[in-house]
């Protein structure tokens, strides 16, 4: 390592725009791809620096998750190399190699980190060596979540299981019977307070982390269409969370928020986007598929504003800070960006041409990192 300081059966891929869709369906379809547009001359209206960099040794090919927790943040590339980073410094704490390739994770406590593999295994690790793993049977697309002794996966069969983080016992699981056809890519399972959030189809639920109830259901989209493809509306992460109030998206159709302490549903609006959102104040920010980037007000779903600047762009979801609103696009390039208007503040090349494997990640007001698809992990800060 260098530094430098899914239907429910059996599954073919149908592309979009940098992600997969899961079809039990014997065909192909092909939905276009995003542009690789020079970029223009700009002159920097705020600083933007990189703080260190590390190489992760592989690429990272799966939809991956940030996690950071007392100083340290897990991830992994995509042959199996699992790698706990100290966030201040990119220097490696720990690094164990697996035998199965990952396609979901990494989750991370501070303690325990987690994948899931293409045997769907869910592997646990500490300390470099593998604590416990279970084959639970079918695939995951979403990071396990690691909290509260408990180590949580969201399964493509729409299932969530609950496992006793130190030993792996199965302690309960939760289904809802779901379309037949099933993202390939991050879903929604996090938490909020004393309850789990996770995605449920359409539905954003909150569960007894203990029992596995389901506590509440919001409906952020009621799924339309002729066929199972124009009805497929499930969750994608990541999701933002400003006090009480949970925002995510549903895939292509919604964004929408809630009071997770009530479970009721606060306000949804129209948006065809393909990736999580992020939110800090009373500014919420989407990406739709196009490129274009929404504000919305978090307290009642008004539209603030909208930018075109990266229409014919596939970037990542978004990140906003207090700084501005970080993301990144398919052929390498950070961007910082105003939360007053959208307007690009500054932007540096990061070193990879294949774009990004996870979203900006906050650190701390002033520091965010970033895994792109080569396998490089990036820090950088704002002041």
């Amino acid at each position: 390592m260098a530094i430098s300081y899914i239907s429910n059966s059996s599954t073919i891929g149908f592309k979009t725009p940098g992600r997969m869709l899961t079809l039990a369906l014997g065909f192909i379809l092909l939905l276009g791809g995003c542009s690789t547009n020079k970029v223009k001359p700009l002159v920097p209206r705020q600083e933007l620096r990189g703080v260190w960099s590390t190489e992760l040794g592989g690429e990272v090919n799966y939809p991956a998750a940030i996690f950071l927790a007392n100083g340290m943040m897990a991830t992994g590339t995509s042959s199996g190399s699992v790698s706990v980073l100290n966030v201040s410094t990119g220097v490696p704490v720990w690094k164990l190699k697996l035998k199965s390739n990952i396609t979901a994770g990494v989750g991370f406590d501070g303690e325990r980190a987690a994948v899931m593999t293409q045997d769907n295994d869910l592997v646990v690790m500490k300390d470099g060596k593998i604590l416990w793993q279970q084959n639970l049977g079918a695939q995951s697309y979403t990071a396990p979540l690691v909290a509260g002794l408990r180590v949580f996966v969201l399964l493509a069969d729409r299932s969530v299981i609950a496992f006793d983080g130190a030993t792996g016992k199965k302690l309960w699981t939760q289904q809802k019977p779901g379309d037949a056809l099933v993202l390939k890519q991050a879903g929604v399972l996090t938490s909020f307070r004393n309850t789990l959030l996770t995605g449920l189809g359409a539905r954003l639920s909150g569960l007894d982390p203990l029992t596995g109830k389901i506590l509440w259901e919001a409906p952020m989209a009621s799924p339309r269409g002729v066929n199972d493809l124009e009805r497929l509306v499930d969750l994608v992460g990541p999701v933002a969370r400003v006090g009480d109030v949970v925002c995510t998206r549903a895939f292509q159709a919604q964004v929408g928020c809630v009071d997770a302490y009530l479970g009721k549903l606060i306000w949804t609006r129209p948006s065809s986007g393909e990736e999580g959102i992020s939110a800090d104040g009373n500014q919420l920010v989407s990406i739709e598929s196009n490129g274009q980037i929404l504000s919305w007000s978090v307290n009642n779903g008004d539209r603030l504003w909208d930018r075109d600047a990266f229409k014919s762009h596939h970037v990542t979801a978004p990140l906003v800070s207090s700084k501005g609103i970080f993301l990144g696009d398919a052929v390498g390039w950070v961007y910082l960006l105003s939360r007053e208007d959208g307007a690009v503040l500054n932007r540096m090349p990061i070193g990879s041409t294949r774009g990004f494997a996870s979203p900006p990640t906050a650190v701390d007001s002033q520091h965010m990192v970033i895994v792109t698809k080569s396998g490089l992990v990036n820090q950088y800060y704002t002041p």
